[in-house]
């Protein structure tokens, strides 16, 4: 099994519950992997919630009796669920019953003895802004609220003008989310195909949008999706592009995540589709590329699978990057991001908590020579509002006056609750 996320016994000891997936192409579901080396069982259940409009949040996982209990997030919010399984077959038996109500995220839950305890916080992931000093890098005055909603969210990308800022927000199950930087005012992305959009990326001028969407079915297709936002026509790039779109390098090629056994990053043509592998290794996975203004450098996550992530920067080109040429700016560190001039590479260094980050530094970067000049500077920290690290694209972006962040206050209290 690949990308498991969380793990629990099931009380004869003898299997755990994993979610995970067995192969790169497969989406990941709750699986029953038995210890003593026999095939494991897919319970479908992540399957039949995505048919539903809900996608599991696996932060944790529960066994209690016959049922699984874990947190799924959509219209009603992010809540946990019980959904019982036929013993003998570990299948779904009737419909999922959720457990909590409310505004509030349930998640992490555990159980013993007909008893279920979870953690409930706020749900208050938002786009927050700090202003920032360009000559030292470092952020000053207290933070902007910039949106208001109870959704997470996260991939953000802005045009080289930074006048447009285009988001992915859960709210409704997946939406498109652009903002007018100067204005304030934002819309909702309505062209393309029905259903879910997300993972955008804007193109440095502002006309174009690549985004992706979750097919239905076993098979983990990655479908890119172009729109032009000035006439809203569209089209499909491909069926299964292997990843999801990143970051433009100019008004034609993309950077992509790509998803296998170990994460890799590519780069794909979006007159012709052709794509090849930019940043790959045999022992590491890499994530969250982000490339300089000047297109001379990209930043990105490297991390041993079970390991801590190291930011690594290391030259651009449209061939493939030997990790000989990777150079690691800060260890136990993620997410990186530039400022708006490309003199700070930004990142969130690990605290004691790899699910959330507090804090952002920088290093000073010399374009030219690729140099990392003096020790990390301390640019922004906080003790309320923290970055969900856990959620994919939550890396924070820099205009010449403001770093955006992607922050919530995920304070809350355990709850217990008595089941049958």
């Amino acid at each position: 099994m690949v990308d498991v996320a969380c793990m629990t016994w099931l009380p004869d000891s003898r299997s755990v519950l994993v979610h995970a997936r067995p192969d790169p192409v497969l989406d990941p579901d709750w699986w029953i992997v038995p210890r003593d080396g026999r095939s494991p069982t897919n319970t479908g259940v992540v399957q039949r919630f995505r048919e539903a409009g809900f996608f599991t949040v696996p932060t944790g996982v529960a066994w209690l009796g016959d049922s699984l209990v874990f947190s799924a997030a959509g219209a009603p919010g992010v809540n946990l669920y019980r959904q019982r399984l036929v013993a003998s077959t570990f299948q779904p038996a009737g419909a999922p019953e959720r457990l909590t109500v409310g505004s509030e995220t349930a998640w992490f839950p555990t159980a013993a003895a007909g008893r279920l305890a979870f953690f409930c916080s706020r749900a208050d992931g938002n786009l927050w802004s700090v202003a920032v000093d360009a000559a030292t890098g470092i952020a000053h005055g207290s933070l902007r609220r910039m949106t208001r909603g109870p959704a997470p969210l996260g991939y953000l990308t802005v045009t080289n003008d930074f006048r447009t800022l285009t988001y992915l927000s859960f709210l409704g199950g997946g939406d498109i989310f652009l903002r007018d930087l100067r204005t304030g005012s934002e819309s909702v992305l309505s062209d393309g195909p029905a259903g879910a959009k997300g993972y955008p990326a804007v193109s440095p001028s502002g006309r174009l949008l690549a985004y992706g969407t979750r097919m239905p079915g076993g098979r983990a297709l990655r479908p890119i999706f172009i729109t032009c936002l000035s006439d809203g026509t569209w089209r499909m790039l491909g069926e299964d592009c292997g990843g999801r779109p990143r970051e433009w390098v100019d008004e034609r090629r993309i950077i992509i995540e790509r998803f296998a056994r170990l994460n890799s990053i590519a780069l794909i043509d979006t007159d012709t589709g052709d794509q090849h592998e930019l940043l790959e290794s045999a022992e590491r996975s890499v994530s969250n590329p982000r490339l300089s203004p000047d297109r001379r450098w990209i930043a990105f996550d490297a991390w041993r699978p079970g390991g801590p992530a190291s930011v690594c920067v290391a030259p651009f080109r449209e061939q493939p990057i030997p990790e000989s040429e990777w150079v690691v700016m800060d260890h136990a560190a993620s997410h990186p991001f530039w400022s708006a001039d490309g003199r700070f590479l930004y990142y969130t260094p690990t605290g004691t908590n790899p699910m959330i980050r507090s804090a952002v530094r920088a290093r000073r970067f010399a374009s030219p020579s690729g140099l990392l000049e003096g020790e990390p500077i301390a640019v922004y920290a906080s003790t309320d509002m923290l970055m969900p690290a856990y959620l994919a694209g939550t890396a924070p972006i820099a205009t010449p006056e403001e770093i955006i962040l992607v922050l919530g206050d995920f304070r809350g209290d355990v709850w217990l609750m008595e089941l049958t």
